[in-house]
């Protein structure tokens, strides 16, 4: 758990200085669109994290040289949903998958030494057919004729990240069953189910901000929002008070991970 919060942090913090490096020190930073009206503008900004896993899009909205609002989602990426353990498969989807459409790879997100684990062989987002392959140091990946290495397709352009994000929030993801040259769609009941069990839209399962992610990560994504909302990108030294909580000069950003100084230093 300590290391799945780290990661939750480390995750929360890059996006947020990402976005607001972009909102706020007009460094430039692609983003999929900017909208204006009046002195209102959206800015939204694209990236991957932990070697693919998860792809965060982060979203702010200004008026003028102040953040009005921010809005950081992080979404699983491929080899988290397409992993059986992480989606409580039952012995009838299973089944009814059948061994043909399984392809057994080390897990990228195991603590401790990496086991061989269940995937879908093949998965579909939007139209796009992607099969899972295994690489040399036998960890999975996913690939498709129209995109490569799912991977690298992410790293190529922020626009295709945002694709994936499209695509998963609008529900257009399934396990796919093999059947001669064509293929049967599978939705997994956890498709409709948060972390908990409860019912939750298809299109935000997926997502870590409604799905439930584990106790502390909503409240820690509300802190760093607003703690950029209130003062915005903040240049200055990183400090840490008795009781572990992190400011940026003098502004408390309420984050107390022990790793926060190397965290926002590699994402700035």
């Amino acid at each position: 758990m300590k290391k799945a919060k780290n990661t939750a942090i480390y995750i929360i913090i890059v996006m947020a200085v990402c976005i607001c490096l972009a909102a706020c020190s007009g460094q430039s930073i692609k983003a999929k669109s900017e909208v204006t009206e009046s002195e209102i503008k959206i800015k939204k900004a694209y990236q991957i994290l932990n070697e693919g896993m998860f792809v965060i899009e982060g979203t702010v909205t200004m008026s003028g040289d102040r953040i009005i609002s921010c809005d950081i989602n992080e979404i699983n990426a491929m080899v988290i949903w397409g992993k059986f353990s992480n989606n409580n498969i039952t012995k009838e989807e299973i089944t009814k998958l059948g061994e043909n459409n399984i392809q057994t790879a080390l897990s990228q997100d195991n603590v401790g030494a990496p086991v061989d684990t269940p995937f879908a062989k093949y998965i579909q987002v939007g139209d796009v057919i992607f099969t899972a392959g295994v690489d040399s140091k036998g960890l999975i990946y996913y690939t498709s004729d129209k995109t490569g290495n799912v991977i690298s397709y992410f790293k190529k352009s922020e626009d295709n990240i945002a694709w994936y994000i499209d695509q998963m929030r609008t529900g257009n993801y399934w396990f796919l069953i093999k059947t001669g040259d064509g293929f049967e769609k599978l939705d997994l009941a956890s498709f409709y189910e948060d972390s908990t069990g409860g019912k939750l839209e298809k299109g935000k399962s997926q997502n870590k901000k409604s799905s439930k992610h584990w106790e502390g990560y909503l409240p820690n994504i509300r802190k760093i929002e607003n703690f950029f909302m209130k003062n915005g990108f903040v240049k200055g030294e990183f400090k840490q008070d008795s009781d572990g909580v992190w400011a940026v000069a003098d502004a408390v950003t309420g984050a107390t991970i022990s790793e926060f100084r190397g965290y926002v230093s590699r994402a700035a």
